[in-house]
């Protein structure tokens, strides 16, 4: 007899030991093998849920959102204008313990995705809910153009996201706070 397995908890189990190998041996030893021996049994255990290292990966990243979306909604709780703007920027420019392994591992899950016109990346609408997110804040801080605030902004987060998985200097949360505040106080100004 089949033994019944909880498919959302195996997905959420599969998740955290992928997060365990990154931050042990980085982004680019994770493997579906890897990842069973963290879980103690055979990639079988990985496979009947997860067929890919590309979907691994996107599996750990997609278990992530609704904590960065109750993080985000906590963060910015009762804030309206410029200030609900100012600190959205400021929470997607954070970088709390698990951020880098988790951006190695996005950044890794793009560098492994065909994209083409038959394929789409393999995230999920994370992109276009930050996206989404940007714009709603410009919005509501009455900026001239949110949609082009909300490129500029995505563009800003997204490449701080990239910066700091390389380890590049101008990475340091204190710079990244600076050009933040720049940006928006420029985009706010009346």
């Amino acid at each position: 007899m089949p033994i019944d397995v909880d498919e959302a908890e195996r997905l959420r189990a599969i998740a955290k030991a992928t997060l365990a190998v990154a931050a042990r041996d980085g982004a680019r030893a994770v493997t579906i093998r890897a990842v069973a021996n963290e879980l103690g049994g055979s990639t079988a255990m990985v496979t009947n849920y997860v067929p890919t290292r590309v979907a691994l990966i996107t599996n750990a990243v997609d278990a992530a959102e609704p904590r960065w979306r109750e993080e985000l909604e906590s963060h910015i709780a009762g804030l309206q204008g410029a200030a609900r703007l100012r600190a959205t920027v400021e929470w997607f420019l954070s970088t709390e313990p698990d951020d880098l392994v988790l951006r190695g591992l996005w950044i890794e899950m793009l560098s492994s995705s065909r994209v083409g016109p038959t394929q789409d990346a393999p995230t999920s609408g994370e992109a276009a809910a930050t996206w989404e997110e940007l714009r709603s804040a410009a919005a509501d801080a009455e900026v001239a153009a949110p949609d082009l605030a909300a490129d500029t902004l995505f563009l800003l987060v997204r490449g701080y996201f990239v910066a700091t998985v390389e380890g590049a200097e101008q990475a340091s949360p204190e710079r990244a706070a600076r050009v933040a505040e720049a940006v928006v106080a420029m985009l706010t100004a009346r």
